[in-house]
Protein backbone atom coordinates (compact mmCIF):
# COMPACT_ATOMS: atom_id res chain seq x y z
CA UNK A 1 0.00 0.00 0.00
CA UNK A 2 1.36 3.25 -0.94
CA UNK A 3 0.91 6.15 1.17
CA UNK A 4 1.93 9.64 0.04
CA UNK A 5 2.93 12.33 1.85
CA UNK A 6 1.85 15.20 -0.17
CA UNK A 7 2.29 19.04 -0.20
CA UNK A 8 3.88 21.96 -1.83
CA UNK A 9 7.40 22.69 -2.30
CA UNK A 10 8.73 24.00 1.49
CA UNK A 11 5.51 23.05 3.18
CA UNK A 12 7.10 20.27 5.88
CA UNK A 13 6.51 17.28 3.36
CA UNK A 14 9.92 15.83 5.00
CA UNK A 15 8.93 16.53 8.43
CA UNK A 16 5.81 15.26 8.26
CA UNK A 17 7.32 12.01 7.02
CA UNK A 18 10.05 12.11 10.00
CA UNK A 19 6.98 11.94 12.65
CA UNK A 20 4.93 9.41 11.25
CA UNK A 21 8.21 7.04 11.08
CA UNK A 22 8.73 8.28 15.08
CA UNK A 23 4.75 7.90 15.73
CA UNK A 24 4.74 4.31 13.62
CA UNK A 25 7.98 3.15 15.64
CA UNK A 26 8.78 0.62 12.90
CA UNK A 27 10.42 0.32 9.67
CA UNK A 28 12.98 1.96 7.85
CA UNK A 29 13.82 4.18 5.00
CA UNK A 30 15.53 7.32 4.08
CA UNK A 31 14.92 11.28 4.59
CA UNK A 32 16.48 14.26 3.06
CA UNK A 33 17.72 16.80 5.28
CA UNK A 34 18.52 19.86 3.87
CA UNK A 35 21.66 22.22 4.27
CA UNK A 36 21.88 25.81 4.28
CA UNK A 37 24.67 28.14 3.30
CA UNK A 38 23.26 31.61 4.57
CA UNK A 39 20.12 31.98 2.49
CA UNK A 40 21.03 29.80 -0.27
CA UNK A 41 20.72 25.73 -0.34
CA UNK A 42 24.04 24.88 0.47
CA UNK A 43 23.59 20.42 0.08
CA UNK A 44 20.98 17.81 1.06
CA UNK A 45 22.15 14.86 3.18
CA UNK A 46 20.76 11.48 3.59
CA UNK A 47 19.72 10.27 6.01
CA UNK A 48 18.74 6.59 7.33
CA UNK A 49 15.94 6.91 9.82
CA UNK A 50 16.93 4.23 12.18
CA UNK A 51 20.67 5.19 12.88
CA UNK A 52 20.03 8.93 12.03
CA UNK A 53 23.63 8.35 9.75
CA UNK A 54 23.68 11.25 7.50
CA UNK A 55 25.75 10.93 4.11
CA UNK A 56 26.13 13.82 1.48
CA UNK A 57 23.56 13.27 -1.20
CA UNK A 58 22.93 16.45 -3.53
CA UNK A 59 25.11 19.43 -3.87
CA UNK A 60 24.46 22.73 -5.43
CA UNK A 61 26.62 23.27 -8.21
CA UNK A 62 27.98 26.66 -6.79
CA UNK A 63 29.34 24.05 -4.31
CA UNK A 64 30.98 21.55 -5.46
CA UNK A 65 34.90 22.08 -4.99
CA UNK A 66 35.70 18.68 -6.18
CA UNK A 67 35.15 15.82 -8.56
CA UNK A 68 32.66 13.93 -7.71
CA UNK A 69 30.87 10.96 -9.76
CA UNK A 70 27.30 12.67 -10.66
CA UNK A 71 24.11 10.31 -11.28
CA UNK A 72 21.62 12.60 -12.21
CA UNK A 73 21.09 16.73 -12.11
CA UNK A 74 17.80 18.90 -12.16
CA UNK A 75 18.17 22.43 -11.92
CA UNK A 76 21.59 23.78 -10.20
CA UNK A 77 21.60 20.50 -8.02
CA UNK A 78 24.17 17.22 -8.66
CA UNK A 79 23.16 13.85 -7.03
CA UNK A 80 25.84 12.13 -6.42
CA UNK A 81 26.18 8.59 -8.06
CA UNK A 82 27.93 6.68 -4.44
CA UNK A 83 25.19 7.85 -2.13
CA UNK A 84 22.58 6.78 -4.88
CA UNK A 85 24.10 3.02 -5.14
CA UNK A 86 24.27 3.19 -1.02
CA UNK A 87 20.97 3.97 -0.96
CA UNK A 88 19.30 1.56 -3.38
CA UNK A 89 21.60 -1.17 -1.87
CA UNK A 90 20.11 -0.44 1.46
CA UNK A 91 16.64 -0.27 0.24
CA UNK A 92 17.03 -3.84 -1.40
CA UNK A 93 18.03 -5.37 1.71
CA UNK A 94 15.06 -3.93 3.64
CA UNK A 95 12.88 -5.35 1.07
CA UNK A 96 14.46 -8.56 1.24
CA UNK A 97 14.31 -8.65 4.89
CA UNK A 98 10.91 -7.57 4.86
CA UNK A 99 10.90 -4.39 6.81
CA UNK A 100 8.07 -2.54 6.63
CA UNK A 101 6.71 0.34 6.50
CA UNK A 102 9.26 2.05 3.98
CA UNK A 103 9.92 5.19 3.87
CA UNK A 104 11.64 7.42 0.89
CA UNK A 105 11.89 11.14 0.62
CA UNK A 106 11.29 12.23 -2.50
CA UNK A 107 9.68 11.22 -5.23
CA UNK A 108 9.20 13.87 -8.67
CA UNK A 109 10.48 14.95 -11.82
CA UNK A 110 13.71 12.93 -12.02
CA UNK A 111 11.92 9.85 -11.15
CA UNK A 112 9.39 10.90 -14.01
CA UNK A 113 12.20 10.61 -15.93
CA UNK A 114 13.57 7.29 -14.89
CA UNK A 115 16.33 8.87 -12.62
CA UNK A 116 17.22 8.99 -9.10
CA UNK A 117 14.76 6.98 -6.96
CA UNK A 118 13.19 5.66 -10.23
CA UNK A 119 13.99 1.81 -10.09
CA UNK A 120 14.48 1.50 -6.20
CA UNK A 121 10.80 3.16 -6.27
CA UNK A 122 9.42 0.55 -8.41
CA UNK A 123 11.08 -2.20 -6.75
CA UNK A 124 9.54 -0.73 -3.69
CA UNK A 125 5.89 -0.36 -5.17
CA UNK A 126 6.39 -4.20 -6.63
CA UNK A 127 7.35 -5.92 -2.85
CA UNK A 128 3.79 -5.14 -1.86
CA UNK A 129 5.35 -3.32 1.31
CA UNK A 130 3.64 -0.70 2.75
CA UNK A 131 5.34 2.90 1.64
CA UNK A 132 5.35 5.85 2.78
CA UNK A 133 6.15 8.63 0.08
CA UNK A 134 6.44 12.24 -0.11
CA UNK A 135 5.25 13.48 -3.82
CA UNK A 136 4.66 16.99 -4.48
CA UNK A 137 0.91 17.66 -4.96
CA UNK A 138 1.13 18.65 -8.39
CA UNK A 139 3.31 15.32 -9.57
CA UNK A 140 0.71 12.51 -7.74
CA UNK A 141 -1.07 12.17 -10.93
CA UNK A 142 1.83 11.53 -12.94
CA UNK A 143 3.61 9.27 -10.48
CA UNK A 144 0.41 7.19 -9.54
CA UNK A 145 -0.01 7.15 -13.45
CA UNK A 146 3.59 5.96 -14.17
CA UNK A 147 4.03 3.31 -11.63
CA UNK A 148 0.37 1.86 -12.41
CA UNK A 149 -0.50 2.34 -8.67
CA UNK A 150 -4.28 2.25 -8.49
CA UNK A 151 -4.14 1.79 -4.34
CA UNK A 152 -2.94 4.63 -2.32
CA UNK A 153 -3.82 6.99 0.50
CA UNK A 154 -3.09 10.69 1.03
CA UNK A 155 -1.79 11.82 3.99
Amino acid sequence: MLNIVTGKINSGKTTRLLNIYKTNGSGDGFISVKNMKGSMVHSYDIMRLSTKEATQFVVHEQFMDQELDVACQIGPYLFLQDTLNYIYDEYRKLIKQGISPLYIDEIGMLELHDQAFHQIFKELIESNLTVYAVIREDLIEDVLKKYNVNTFKII
